[in-house]
């Protein structure tokens, strides 16, 4: 149920120079985009879009709505999410380390990777990312896979900070009250009261 064309590309001038910590993942530089469109002239491809699909989501809608574009009544769909609640021992989430845990084929996923965190390159690693939690998790339809997504986002385990790696069901009192006193993570705060409730 998910197209495989990736037609839309366009890439727009932001509000403020480039961070070389931005510069050294994408390699963007501003030379790139002096006669590129301002990003308030950003516009959805379609007027109709019902759910948006991408690796940290919640970064994107943000980026969309600070160009004026409308959000409210799109389903955010987070692989992001639901790479961490599939496969939350593994080492990294971030795209690249999810594209070779879900390769059959490393040399390949290697070539496809040399231009990783293009915008392209991003769409078509977490194209193929979401095509294998459908696959896995037999979902039939868009609808389906963002109930998943909105599952996903409650996380089980803890990915940084001194806690990484820790099961939140196998977490004490002790570190569960630590923990929350200290994020503001919304999703996380709520997992973590959970279990504290429990």
């Amino acid at each position: 149920f998910l197209p495989t064309m990736f037609e839309y590309q366009k890439r727009f001038k932001p509000s403020e120079p480039i961070g070389l910590g931005a510069m050294a993942v994408h390699h963007i530089v501003d030379e790139d985009l002096v006669k590129c469109p301002s990003f308030t002239k950003f516009q959805m491809p379609k007027d109709d879009v019902k759910y948006l699909i991408g690796h940290n989501i919640d970064y994107d809608i943000a980026a969309i709505n600070r160009a004026g574009t409308e959000t409210n009544g799109i389903k955010a769909i987070c692989t992001l999410a639901m790479a961490r609640y599939m496969w939350p021992t593994l080492e990294a989430h971030n795209l690249t380390a999810l594209a070779y845990h879900i390769s059959s084929d490393r040399k390949a996923t290697r070539r496809g990777l040399r231009n990783s965190h293009s915008a392209l390159t991003d769409c078509k690693t977490t194209f193929l990312l979401v095509a294998r939690i459908i696959r896995e998790k037999n979902i039939t339809s868009l609808e389906d896979l963002w109930e998943f997504s909105q599952q996903a986002r409650y996380p089980t385990h803890i990915f940084y900070g001194k806690y990484k790696g820790w099961a939140i069901k196998d977490m004490d009192d002790y570190d569960l009250g630590w923990l929350l006193q200290r994020t503001d993570e919304p999703y996380l705060r709520i997992s973590l009261q959970n279990e504290f409730e429990e």
